[in-house]
């Protein structure tokens, strides 16, 4: 039978089977082109409370899975207090811990309304030509009321009134394993309608066969922080026209498409093949300088295709080796504009003097309008002003890439694994064209033409391999090796037309010299080596212990036009010492730490650490099943302390947890967690206008004033949610999470404000569900949201707001 009888056999057998094979069809096919090319209006965006994370458990294998990853075996300290939604983690962390957090980075999963729901509908299952089939659809939508700063809700929050395709999802699974399309078949979506966050993933294999996987998101990414990039204009200068919103605010889409194939998954040797489409476009807001700030509009549009194809050879019962290639060709086609012309010059001709008039001189800087009773107003012609401005920059690069891989455990009690990958990727701008008409009093422009071409190269080499032995019962050593280079030269030849002039009124006058080609030829290069070894000891039943040492050679190579002739190389050497344990001395209370320290004789940056400090303490403690309390602590010290410089930094994070649930009737989690963010390092920097008097001078740069570029960031978060079960068929929970910021930091402009860093936002939640039968289940969500900022909001809007958000839904399973 053929697999399109198959289907129609389906939809003969059940009344219900129409509708599954219009989710397949329609899921697969019109959803998936809609997350691939359509708008829609953003929504919420949740994260799950850390009680909901996976717990990674002691004894989880030590080898790698993530083929993608190079990862040292010194990194394989398995923990066993769960992730923190958020928790960030340096790049030595093991790998159950990064598993834990990919799965913290994906919140839809987890909550489609304003809080958690405890609540499932009964399973209802039938029978159509072989297959058992789940399915269930959940429709409902959002009511929204709120006021205060829209910029700021649309940040936040992102959700707003209208119907939603809540849920949706689908299984079908053959009895006996004899269906003829597919054995198992799963399809779940999410959020369509008007939510930010969509998804539809289906999934559906045939045995020894084959099987396939697809995953279609789409995520809008709005964001509009009027602190942000604004010139804070003071209202002592005439005209006084406030900047109300980011000069770089961006209303983005991303649209994100995987699909894999695998043949023969059981064989002795296997095929992959795959494609990932990811798109981002929509308008931003950017800024350019020519001899004031312009405000330009951004039309975004960037594009990744990536092919895959692997192979898997398994070797022997416990070896096996994959070998992938991955090409990669990206577009870029981000064009930008002047964002308006919002006065005019006194014959009429529209025109901007830009957001920033600080950067005016003389009169201009105090008085740039002549006549403000006209509509537009009228400018003076010899100030820095624009009149167009615009640039396209058509990029495309393609990265090709081959990857050898092997895992191995056929030697007893040794685990190997170890990986091989080369890149080597061109890239083109083969039309490069900005032109600008306007003026630049500082240097005498009135116009400018720029057209010309660039391309680069990056040869990508790395290789790692790691090796654990268990030496006996008690004693394990472990080795791992990591190789990276790469090299990325590059050039770009542009000629310059340069038109002069006094006034905006008088036409360019061309530059006696003419056009002007310029090249310009950039090399960065870095070669990287590393080796971890690690010693563990099980000194007890209750205490195992690590330690270990870590050196890491790095060699930095680079030129061009900011940096003198010739090569600059950099060697940077790091010695680290590791140690660290875990500890159980009763069957109820487990303690994992770990203690990391780095020493380094020279650092590439100001920001990078000569010496660094990394503390973590997880702690477990369940002393009944119903109930688990956990902590972890997290201090990560650094410092590059030499003159002139002054680098200190600390992160540190001090995070408890309770979970309890007594009955089957109501349970509890709670949460809290302090942060502490904290960075200084020695800046020099001009003021314009100028800072005020007492102001220290920098010692390296003449006419720049010295700073400290203070940042503090002490955060507390802390979130509770109560579970509540009034019969089998109504539950319901409610709670409350608030994060509040008291920080400050260094504020190189007077007119600057606190901001974001002297806030607070708070959400009470409540939801309810009721189960009317196996079928249906009704369900009704809200949330309170409220943000606020305890400083002066500077010459913006407020950003504060309050508002409530309603969820009501109706799953209905058949």
């Amino acid at each position: 039978m053929t697999p399109l009888l198959q289907v129609r056999k389906l939809a003969m057998n059940h009344s219900c089977v129409p509708l599954i094979v219009f989710l397949l069809v329609v899921g697969t096919l019109t959803v998936g082109t809609s997350l691939l090319a359509q708008e829609a209006v953003p929504g919420v965006r949740l994260v799950p409370s850390p009680s909901d994370l996976p717990t990674i458990k002691s004894g989880t294998s030590l080898q790698p899975t993530d083929r993608d990853v190079p990862v040292d075996k010194a990194d394989y300290r398995i923990y066993d207090a769960p992730m923190h939604a958020g928790q960030s983690t340096d790049s030595d962390t093991a790998n159950g811990v990064v598993a834990a957090q990919r799965y913290a980075l994906e919140p839809e999963r987890w909550r489609n309304y304003a809080g958690p729901s405890q609540q499932t509908p009964g399973q209802h299952e039938v029978t159509a030509s072989d297959y058992t089939i789940h399915q269930a659809v959940e429709l409902g939508g959002h009511i929204v009321s709120y006021s205060g700063s829209s910029a700021m809700w649309n940040n936040l929050v992102d959700v707003f009134s209208g119907p939603r395709f809540l849920t949706q999802s689908l299984e079908m699974h053959a009895i006996d394993h004899k269906g003829k399309l597919f054995d198992d078949l799963n399809m779940q979506s999410f959020g369509y309608g008007g939510d930010p966050n969509t998804s539809t993933l289906l999934r559906f294999s045939k045995g020894k066969i084959y099987t396939f996987r697809s995953l279609l998101r789409r995520d809008r990414q709005y964001f509009d922080y009027d602190l942000l990039a604004n010139p804070l204009v003071s209202t002592t200068y005439k005209p006084y026209v406030p900047v109300l919103n980011s000069p770089h605010l961006f209303n983005t889409v991303r649209k994100m498409g995987d699909f894999d194939l695998t043949i023969l998954p059981l064989a002795r040797v296997d095929y992959r093949f795959g494609y990932s489409p990811n798109i981002a476009e929509g308008p931003t807001f950017s800024t350019v300088h020519e001899g004031t700030e312009g405000l330009l509009y951004q039309n975004w549009r960037n594009s990744t295709d990536t092919f895959r194809l692997g192979v898997d050879w398994k070797m022997l019962r416990q070896t096996s080796v994959s070998f992938d290639e991955i090409i990669t060709h990206y577009k870029g086609n981000t064009s930008w504009s002047l964002a308006g012309l919002n006065y005019q010059l006194p014959n009429g001709t529209p025109a901007s003097i830009g957001i920033d008039i600080f950067t005016q001189s003389g009169a201009c800087a105090t008085a740039p309008i002549t006549n403000s009773t006209t509509t537009p107003p009228t400018v003076n012609p010899t100030c820095n002003g624009y009149l167009a401005y615009t640039r396209t920059a058509p990029t495309r690069v393609i990265y090709p890439t081959e990857q050898l891989h092997f895992e191995s455990t056929s030697i007893k009690n040794v685990q190997m694994t170890g990986r091989v990958v080369y890149s080597g990727s061109h890239g083109n701008l083969t039309n490069y064209k900005e032109t600008f008409n306007g003026l630049t009093t500082r240097t005498g422009t009135r116009q400018t033409i720029t057209t010309g071409y660039a391309k680069t190269q990056i040869i990508n080499v790395a290789a790692d391999y790691g090796l654990t032995w268990q030496i006996n019962r008690k004693w394990t050593v472990s080795d791992a090796f990591n190789f990276w280079d790469f090299r990325d030269p590059g050039m770009n030849s542009l000629t310059t037309t340069t038109f002069t002039g006094t006034s905006m009124l008088n036409p360019p006058i061309p530059s006696p010299g003419g056009p002007v080609t310029a090249e310009s030829n950039g090399f960065l290069a870095q070669k990287t080596t590393t080796n971890t070894t690690l010693v563990e000891y099980d000194v007890t039943r209750m205490l195992r212990l690590s330690a270990g040492y870590r050196y890491r050679a790095r060699t930095i190579g680079f030129y061009g036009h900011f940096t003198p002739v010739g090569e600059n190389v950099v060697p940077i050497h790091e010695n680290w010492g590791l140690f660290g344990g875990r500890f159980q001395p009763v069957r109820a209370l487990v303690v994992n730490f770990n203690i990391d320290a780095m020493s380094a004789d020279r650092a590439y940056t100001r920001i990078s650490p000569r010496q660094l400090q990394d503390y973590k303490i997880y702690t477990t403690y369940s002393p009944k099943q119903s109930i688990q309390f956990s902590s972890s602590i997290t201090i990560f010290e650094s410092r590059d302390n030499v003159t002139n410089v002054n680098h200190l930094q600390h992160n540190r994070d001090y995070s408890f947890g309770a979970t309890i649930t007594p009955s089957k009737y109501w349970s509890a989690d709670a949460h809290y967690a302090y942060t502490d963010y904290f960075t200084r390092t020695d800046v020099c920097y001009a003021s314009t206008p100028a800072y005020p008097a007492g102001a220290q001078a920098c010692p390296t740069t003449t006419g720049y004033l010295l700073g400290n570029g203070l940042y503090n960031e002490p955060t507390n978060f802390g979130t509770i949610d109560i579970g509540l079960r009034a019969t089998d068929k109504v539950t319901a929970n409610l709670g409350y999470t608030a994060s509040e910021v008291n920080g400050n930091a260094e504020y190189l402009n007077p007119r600057q404000v606190p901001g974001s860093l002297q806030s607070i936002y708070e959400t009470p939640f409540a939801n309810v569900s009721v189960l009317l039968n196996p079928r249906w289940i009704l369900k009704g969500g809200w949330a309170y949201n409220e943000y606020g900022e305890g400083s002066p909001i500077g010459p913006t809007l407020p950003r504060s707001f309050r508002g409530n958000l309603f969820t009501i839904g109706a799953r209905y399973a058949f």
